[in-house]
Formats: structure tokens, C-alpha cells, sequence
């Protein structure tokens, strides 16, 4: 009985509990306790020395996503004002930049490389590859109509991408010249469509938000579920669930909120963190 407690305890300790919560030009490291919540890092683009003046000013100025990559030692981020950028965890040092206009997602796939997903512009509505180590370079753009979500999978050594209507599956081409992504499938996205956002579920599945819900979808067998607690919902602007919990924002002032809510993954024990002064846009749990 004592050893059953003590690895439940030490489960529950165990557990991280922290994640990354961006908007206007911010990244803030979170760390989740009992009276809420309590920065432990940040990022903001304005006062980043080693970024060229533009990127600091306007291309940075409303960040919509900041996913740990690289077992946690990197950060990759993507703003809508048009540029994505890794970051150094721990200097907070720009590593690779490129000019992406209405970026909402993007990628770390193998060897180095970043996909990006662009959202609707003149110069949008594209997937692009790009290589870490050439700046503002892409290596290939292919369609990808309101381009919301890029999530690599390394168990399925996949690149699954969120549009306006389907998830897409693409895998890296060996045959090639360079680096290349070629389609392997596709799945109309269910409900009212209208991709958003597209995250790994701790069970190998994907959570997929649309304009009306939120999904669980399989890239194995192609089917969507919806997520009791969080279908039907509007405008749900990220999902991130690690364990038995889900961090989820939904949108209060046009596309930006004033906090998130952290619950079960059935639904339980809800609890609203508020963010003071920004725009809040997304989280990402830190695993």
C-alpha cells in the first residue's frame, strides 16, 4: 500500500507543469500551481538584439504559436504579421529566420529542416520547407488553402498538416535532388471544416479544431471523433493535451483571449488562468 502511494505521489510530482502561452509579440514560460499560474521565461521579439530591425518592428508583432521542439532546448514560433523563428531555450538566441507571411504553424521535421504553414494571404495560403541553416530561403512551396497547422511524426515519420478543409499527410522524398514533401493522403476535415488548429495527442492521435469543435482524428484509419467537452465550441483557437489534461483557448475579443482554461481530458476540474497585458493566442504544454 505505502509503495502503490509513493508512485502515485511521485507520478503526480512528476508530471511537468509548465507551458509555453504567446501572443502580440511575447512568449511566456508558464509554470501552472494552485493560485494559477507563475512566469518562469520569456521571449519578446522587440527586444531580441540578434533579429534584423523589420523582424523586431512588424514581421514578429502578433505571434499565434510557440512549440517546444528538440526535446524542449529549442522553441519554434510563427507569427501571422509574417515570420517564423527558432529560438535557443536556454540563450534565447535566434537560430534560423524566414520571412513567412501569415504564418500560423510550422514544423521541425528531420535533418534539419522547418515546414511553415501559411494562412490566407496574397502571398500565403503554401506550405513551405525551409532548411535551418539558410535564412529566408524556402526549398519548395506547394498549396495548402488557409494553412493553419505543420506537426511532425516521428513515430509515422510523417508531416500531417490543418488547411481550410483536410488534414494532409506528407512524407520526406529520398529520391530527390534536395529535400522534398510529397502527398501520401488526404481526409476532409468533418463539421463545418475550417482548419485551426492541429496538435499530437498523448495517444498518438491528433487533436484538430474546427469552427465548430474540436476532433479527435487517427491518421491510421482516417476517423475523426469529437471531444465530448470541447464539441460543439466556436472559435477554439489551440488544444494542448499532455496526460490527463487539456490547456485549451478559446477565442473572447475577435481572435485573442485574456486566459486559458486547464481541465481533465473528460472535461473535469476546470480551471481559468488568466494572462495579464497580452493578447493570448495559444498554449503548448511543455512535455
Amino acid at each position: 500500500m505505502f509503495l502503490m502511494s509513493f508512485l502515485a505521489l511521485y507520478a503526480a510530482t512528476a508530471t511537468p507543469d509548465r507551458l509555453y502561452a504567446c501572443g502580440d509579440d511575447q512568449v511566456r514560460e508558464l509554470r501552472i500551481d494552485s493560485d494559477g499560474s507563475t512566469e518562469s521565461w520569456h521571449w519578446t521579439a522587440s527586444e531580441a538584439s540578434d533579429l534584423p530591425a523589420e523582424y523586431r518592428a512588424t514581421l514578429l508583432a502578433h505571434i499565434d504559436d510557440c512549440k517546444p521542439v528538440d526535446d524542449g532546448r529549442a522553441l519554434l514560433v510563427t507569427a501571422s504579421t509574417g515570420a517564423t523563428v527558432l529560438i535557443n531555450r536556454a540563450t534565447g538566441r535566434v537560430l534560423f529566420r524566414a520571412k513567412t507571411p501569415m504564418a500560423h504553424s510550422a514544423a521541425l521535421l528531420p535533418g534539419g529542416l522547418v515546414a511553415v504553414a501559411l494562412s490566407i494571404d496574397p502571398a500565403g495560403n503554401r506550405l513551405e520547407l525551409y532548411d535551418v541553416h539558410r535564412n529566408e530561403r524556402p526549398l519548395q512551396s506547394l498549396p495548402l488553402p488557409s494553412g493553419h497547422g505543420a506537426v511532425w511524426d516521428p513515430k509515422r515519420a510523417r508531416l500531417f498538416t490543418l488547411s481550410h478543409d483536410l488534414v494532409q499527410g506528407f512524407q520526406l522524398d529520398p529520391t530527390g535532388q534536395g529535400p522534398r514533401l510529397v502527398e501520401t493522403a488526404h481526409w476532409p476535415l468533418p463539421g463545418r471544416r475550417d482548419g485551426h488548429d492541429l496538435s499530437l495527442a498523448p495517444n498518438g492521435d491528433y487533436t484538430v479544431t474546427t469552427d465548430d469543435g474540436a476532433w479527435s482524428f487517427n491518421p491510421d484509419d482516417g476517423s475523426f471523433h469529437p471531444i465530448a467537452p470541447l464539441n460543439p465550441k466556436l472559435r477554439v483557437k489551440a488544444v494542448s493535451a499532455m496526460g490527463d489534461r487539456i490547456a485549451w483557448v478559446q477565442a473572447e475579443e475577435s481572435w485573442w483571449a485574456h486566459g486559458f482554461t486547464v481541465m481533465t481530458a473528460q472535461g473535469a476540474e476546470p480551471r481559468r488562468i488568466l494572462v495579464d497585458d497580452l493578447h493570448l493566442y495559444k498554449v503548448r504544454w511543455i512535455r
